[in-house]
């Protein structure tokens, strides 16, 4: 131990870093965090028992040790334990971090990411009057004046958004938050604000989860975390951003946010131009409407949604500086179940205007029904998705190939198609397939179409889960691993890693253990689905 203790403080705790992340190194994982202790005895009302909750996780106990052999490794492992803090439980361990830190501040200064997302949806309460009261004193030493009392009327009613409050009162070098949208009301936030300027001062990224039973709670209700100086990335789930609820706060330029994402999210045309007007400088966009799933939509609020040719034109003040665009809307599941259906369906979409001017712009992720026939792209252009294509693609596919080949789109190396039923973009105009020809030849003339071009062509399906496999709830183990970087939007730049390269599927694999699913079986695994639509006349179409 002495040897151990004679090293220098620098490689010392490096040395302890790769205690706690021994795959990773520095790395810092929010998939990988591990949780602080083990859920509460749900039997144990004594307070004092909290405090002797068993840490579950082997890095963690590891850590822990080393807390107690020595203070020097004590100062060196204390700040990992409390640097991530997840629950995703009964919210418990919220309910012990917020004791802990309020008990001792300086343990808070560690804190440097929180994600409660309550499942099962429910609090554990308070064990004992004592713990209750324990919050109350919190509350009470935060000066709230007029609002104590609804804050009091809160805890009593075991409200969730004040509980975060207190917590993150604590926890001033906070970087990441994720908390559940539709669950919390955010009241209690803006109370701290008010008696607390530097609140939240140093967030960085802000993730409001939440689902279909929870959607259409108002993004504007999140206006003074938004406009915290160095917020960089705001993603909001199945919220509402329309109507006369715009922030009057968020004034043109005022905004830092340089990356934003919406999932299921319902925005009106006045509200997308307004909302690009007050960010300083957005490189990368996200509005990702679309699901495999007929539950996973927006809440339809009446008003009308913003459109493509809108979306460009509120960006257009970020023209020099969008790096990242991805735009898929809802639609009707039923606009697939024939050719004829979803080619109307396409006739009627508005598509996305030319984006040359977009001189920045490096990855689009677009559906096809929002594509023209002959798209615009930017020579920046490196990579392409083209998701929820349900019919043949080669006018598209030719017309950017032979942009390609033309020298219009140097850096271009990527143009991935997605469908669910692959056969339908490969196909010739109007549906039809060449007499004799196999799908795989099909296919292998639509990606020669590039060749002699830098640019990788392939189609992949959606990955459909098995309905009786629980474990297909999840991302695909098979896929790849992704780090720290890839999660908060690493050094790749703005909008590269998780969020932007896996978005879709995880969009797509949600829960899928119910029969609103049973409506894609059919196109995606027909037997049936590379037969000509009119196969009477094949004979007569020799081309």
């Amino acid at each position: 131990m002495m040897d151990l203790l004679s090293l220098p403080s620098e490689l010392l705790g490096q040395i302890v870093s790769f205690v706690a992340e021994p795959d990773d190194g520095d790395d810092w994982v929010p998939e990988k965090i591990r949780r602080l202790a083990n859920k509460a005895d749900d039997d144990d009302d004594d307070d004092d028992d909290d405090d002797d909750d068993e840490f579950h996780d082997v890095e963690t106990r590891a850590l822990c040790n080393l807390c107690l052999s020595c203070r020097k490794l004590r100062e060196l492992a204390q700040p990992l334990i409390f640097r991530a803090f997840v629950d995703e439980g009964d919210l418990s361990r919220t309910l012990l971090l917020t004791k802990s830190i309020h008990r001792r501040p300086s343990l808070g200064e560690y804190v440097h990411y929180v994600r409660i997302i309550p499942a099962p949806i429910s609090l554990k309460k308070p064990s004992s009057p004592h713990n209750l009261e324990f919050f109350r004193d919190a509350v009470r030493k935060l000066q709230l004046g007029d609002e104590e009392k609804a804050w009091f009327k809160a805890l009593d009613a075991n409200d969730l958004s004040v509980f975060i409050a207190l917590l993150l009162s604590k926890t001033p070098y906070i970087r990441h938050l994720a908390v559940p949208g539709g669950l919390i009301y955010t009241n209690p936030l803006q109370h701290m604000f008010s008696v607390n300027p530097s609140f939240l001062s140093n967030l960085e990224t802000l993730w409001v989860d939440s689902n279909e039973g929870f959607s259409g709670y108002s993004i504007s209700a999140y206006e003074e975390i938004l406009n915290l100086p160095k917020l960089r990335l705001p993603t909001f789930e199945y919220g509402d951003l329309v109507g006369g609820l715009f922030p009057s706060s968020w004034a043109p330029g005022t905004l830092a946010a340089e990356e934003l994402m919406f999932m299921f999210c319902y925005i009106d045309p006045t509200s997308i131009m307004k909302l690009m007007q007050a960010c300083k400088n957005v490189k990368s966009f996200t509005y990702a409407n679309f699901s495999l799933l007929q539950r996973d939509k927006p809440r339809m609020t009446g008003m009308r949604e913003f459109i493509a040719t809108e979306l460009l034109e509120a960006l257009l003040p970020h023209k020099n500086t969008l790096e990242s665009l991805h735009i898929e809307f809802w639609r009707e599941p039923w606009v697939i179940k024939s050719i004829e259906e979803y080619q109307n369906y396409v006739s009627t979409r508005v598509k996305v205007g030319p984006l040359r001017d977009f001189t920045a712009l490096e990855t689009i992720v677009v559906q096809h029904a929002l594509l023209p026939t002959h798209p615009q792209f930017p020579a920046s252009l490196k990579q392409l998705r083209i998701t929820d294509c349900n019919s043949s693609l080669r006018e598209i596919a030719a017309n950017i190939a032979a942009d390609c080949k033309n020298g219009l789109y140097p850096n271009l190396t990527e143009v991935t198609v997605v469908a669910i039923d692959v056969t339908r973009p490969i196909k010739l105009p109007g549906q039809r397939i060449p007499p004799g020809k196999t799908p795989e030849q099909c296919f292998l003339s639509l990606r020669n179409l590039f060749s002699e071009t830098k640019v990788e062509f392939q189609i992949l399906s959606y990955k459909i889960p098995d309905l009786d496999d629980e474990d297909d709830l999840h991302l695909d183990s098979d896929g790849p691993d992704y780090d720290e970087e890839d999660f908060i939007g690493g050094s790749d730049g703005p909008g590269s890693g998780i969020m932007r390269d896996i978005l879709f599927e995880m969009v797509m694999q949600r829960a899928l253990r119910d029969p609103d699913f049973a409506h894609l079986q059919q196109y995606a695994h027909s037997d049936r689905s590379w037969e000509t639509y009119d196969a009477d006349d094949d004979d007569d179409d020799d081309e």
